[in-house]
């Protein structure tokens, strides 16, 4: 994109500035004296704030349906009773939204803080000039690939429709559908001849990494390509009211998916019912119980949720015993404003949010688990019900056949990097760190490749015929993964990683005693990957795994 086609940006205060104005500087620190250093270092904060205040900004429009803030006073004005409906039509909870104007007020008290300084915010200002240009770039980019992320969305949602009611679009429908696809070609060509320069790929890149720490801290997920491309099939149903069954191998995410769509797509933090083996009725339906003399009905979280419009996840529902079928059966037919009939109560029950179920299909490896009926699953979207759930970038390969994972190691980079999306790694060590990081990727993607192929059909056969290794229970997930990143950050990277994979992870109480097997294919993927090749055989702490073998490992006998 040419200069000329760069939006401007006016004159407007910076936050800062606005902030200042709203509240009235704090004069405590108006005649304070600052280092460079110092000046520098608030100046470098004040520029955090202020980005991050934006995206506090963004989540409390969404925290109160829209609302802006002038329209929020109004209601107030009118008194409380005509917030909370208001809430309630909006769907918003009073509690998150209260919430939320509280972390707003504790941002403008920082920067509020640092920007009374004069110095600090004359040099913030100069600052905020030279990124404008840059950031109206990354602004126009990012608005084309949202309008082009929105007019795809409708389009797919629109082709759903007719697919699910089984006819043809009319003139007019065909016509709409000509548009969308038309609108989409042109987004898709301005994005291909976007011009960025280094500056706006550098903030596009910290601001990519900025938003996976946020959602990391705020959902334990991080939305990845293949993610957001997942999320987008299954919306428009979810929205519907029509259920969802995730499925996929233990720790593929498929729980913090379920969490992460009702928090930040149905805006509602779900109630997840975890399912067992011994799970009761009255989990779902409730319980009589005695109140002041009398005998009352005590409806159970799931009832509640419906009733509050929450989602439900119930997890491991293949868990659940083939006598809760009819009972699963009846509410999985309901969509949102379908009434159902309380068996116990007679109560008119309104569905009022979607329920989404995970489950870990039965095989060698989940003996305990039941197999889900086909009327079950075709009570899910998608006719067969499910939708399968793997672990990130499986089955990516580059030329040469080494395992690959760009969307890990987006994760990964983003938990060992600053909230300015820098990684404090010298320009010396920065080639041999991030060699150690990608060694690291590709050990645990080869454990993973491996332990997803060992309990399908054939797999004695397959893993017979090929270099994969048979692991029956123990997986490393990304949610290790990360825990393993957070360890070798806190180190401050001057631990080796192989040390920080050893002590988080082979020496964790809940795996050390846990298959031999499993552990000792492992230690063999990471020394493939060139880990722990002056690890003593004894520090592994597995029996059967002899020092003799570990030496051959090593290449030292």
């Amino acid at each position: 994109m040419s200069k000329e086609q760069i939006p401007h940006i006016p004159n407007v205060l910076t936050t800062p500035e606005r902030v200042i104005e709203e509240q009235g500087p704090d004069e405590s620190k108006e005649k304070v004296k600052l280092s460079p250093e110092q000046v520098e270092a608030n100046v470098n904060e004040l520029m955090e704030l202020s980005a991050a205040r934006a995206e506090a900004s963004k989540h409390v429009r969404e925290s109160h349906g829209g609302l802006t803030k002038s329209e929020r006073e109004e209601l107030e004005e009118k008194g409380e009773d005509a917030v909370v409906a208001q809430f309630k039509a909006l769907s918003i909870d009073p509690e998150l939204a209260e919430f939320s104007e509280d972390v707003l007020a504790d941002y403008d008290n920082r920067i509020k803080e640092l920007g009374s300084n004069p110095k600090v915010l004359e040099v913030y200002k100069t600052r905020f000039e030279k990124l404008k240009g840059t950031l109206a770039n990354v602004v126009t980019y990012e608005h084309i690939q949202g309008e082009l992320d929105a007019v795809t969305k409708s389009e797919q949602k629109l082709r759903m429709l007719y697919e699910k009611v089984g006819r043809a679009p009319g003139p007019i429908e065909k016509k709409k559908l000509t548009e969308l696809t038309e609108h989409i070609t042109t987004l898709r060509e301005q994005l291909n001849k976007f011009e960025l320069d280094p500056a706006s790929v550098d903030m596009l890149r910290r601001r990519e990494v900025r938003k996976m720490q946020q959602d990391l801290e705020r959902y334990s997920f991080a939305e990845t390509e293949s993610r957001t491309e997942l999320i987008r099939e299954v919306l428009p149903d979810l929205m519907q009211g029509a259920p969802i069954l995730f499925q996929g191998e233990t720790g593929s995410g498929k729980s913090q998916l379920a969490k992460y769509i009702s928090e930040r797509y149905l805006g509602k933090e779900p109630v997840i019912i975890s399912v067992s083996e011994q799970i009761k009725e009255s989990q779902i339906m409730g319980t009589r119980g005695l109140e002041k003399g009398e005998t009352v009905f005590n409806y159970s979280e799931f009832i509640k949720a419906q009733q509050d419009g929450r989602p439900v996840v119930l997890d491991e529902v293949n868990l659940m015993p083939h006598e809760f079928s009819g009972l699963l059966h009846d509410l999985l037919q309901k969509r949102v404003g379908d009434v159902w009939t309380h068996p116990v109560t007679g109560e008119a029950i309104k569905i009022t949010a979607p329920i989404m179920a995970t489950a870990n299909l039965k095989s060698e490896r989940y003996k305990q688990r039941y197999e889900l009926d086909v009327a079950t699953l075709r009570r899910f979207i998608g006719g067969a019900g499910a939708r399968e759930i793997h672990y990130l970038d499986l089955g990516k390969k580059d030329k040469e056949g080494n395992y690959i994972a760009p969307e890990t190691l987006k994760i990964l980079a983003s938990v060992i990097a600053d909230r300015n999306g820098n990684i404090s790694w010298s320009v010396g060590e920065a080639p041999q760190k991030m060699d150690q990081l990608k060694r690291f990727v590709q050990a645990c993607r080869k454990i993973q490749e491996d332990f997803t192929l060992s309990v399908r059909e054939g797999a004695e056969e397959s893993l017979a015929k090929s270099d994969r290794m048979a692991f029956r229970e123990l997986v490393i997930t990304l949610k290790d993964q990360i825990e393993i990143m957070k360890a070798w950050k806190a180190s401050d990277f001057q631990q080796p990683l192989d040390e920080i994979v050893l002590k988080e992870f082979f020496r964790k109480a809940e795996i050390s005693g846990r298959a031999a097997k499993d552990r000792e294919n492992m230690v063999k993927v990471f020394m493939a990957n060139k880990f722990f090749k002056d690890t003593d055989p004894e520090d592994f702490n597995i029996q059967g795994l002899s020092a003799k073998t570990v030496r051959q490992w090593q290449g030292k006998e």
